[in-house]
């Protein structure tokens, strides 16, 4: 199917082919602290903002209750699980960056250590 796209510039036609959505892995250089400030990591059936850790969260839930920050990241602890959530939050909320699981803490684990061990 092509769907013809009228331009302002009359004399510019473009045809669009629909094309199936991906998912792709792309690496960021992040500030943990920034992450970790608007993150809710999602479980088998519920979320916990990874700034105060309050637990019970929706997956649709926008804002914190116990601490107000807006959700700017997910992190699916299982992210096979949870594709079809994933998808739509993708198209309700475009604006949600999702984040690997693993990476997260991972790298949270090391800034505990270096912590610790000074």
């Amino acid at each position: 199917m092509s769907v013809f796209l009228w331009v302002d510039n009359p004399a510019i036609d473009a045809i669009i082919s629909p094309m199936p959505d991906r998912y792709f892995r792309i690496y960021k250089k992040f500030y943990l602290d920034e992450l970790k400030t608007h993150l809710m990591t999602y479980g088998a059936l519920s979320g916990t903002c990874a700034n105060c850790k309050h637990m019970d969260l929706k997956i649709d839930t926008l804002k914190c209750p116990e601490c107000n920050t807006e959700f700017k990241y997910i992190a699916f602890q299982n992210i096979k699980e949870h594709m079809p959530k994933m998808l739509k939050i993708s198209h309700e909320q475009p604006q949600i960056v999702f984040v690997d699981y693993e990476d997260f803490k991972r790298i949270e684990g090391e800034e505990k250590a270096k912590g610790i061990l000074g």
